[in-house]
């Protein structure tokens, strides 16, 4: 019985991690996070996109924060100031003038519009 149950607690673990592998394989595209940054408020779903934007700016943002303080060279100083409607107007402009770019993880794209809008000096 307990070998049964260890190799069922096996076969659990490598479905898991074959799952993990492959949805690494897709991300969140600069595209997928233009389409809600775009939202209008005459939109009908405008608040729940706008909202998913502005999530995934600040999280990603808080990771290119936490990273900096781990190590990784600075790439955007934000200042106690820089507040989540400058971050995501910074991104929506960014996005908005780089449609080349939303072909790109959307992380990547969060990471260059927040160094080119607030660059380290």
């Amino acid at each position: 019985m307990r070998l049964a149950a260890l190799a069922f607690l096996s076969l659990l673990s490598a479905a898991a991690s074959a799952r993990a592998a492959g949805s690494d394989l897709e991300f969140y595209t600069g595209e997928d996070l233009y389409a809600q940054c775009s939202a209008n408020p005459a939109d009908a779903d405008y608040q729940p996109r706008q909202a998913r934007c502005v999530g995934y700016v600040i999280g990603a943002s808080d990771a290119l924060q936490a990273a900096q303080g781990g190590g990784r060279p600075a790439m955007a100083c934000l200042q106690p100031t820089n507040g989540a409607p400058q971050l995501v107007a910074a991104v929506q402009q960014y996005l908005a003038a780089h449609p080349e770019k939303r072909r790109l993880a959307a992380h990547d794209l969060v990471d260059e519009a927040l160094a080119a809008a607030f660059p380290c000096r």
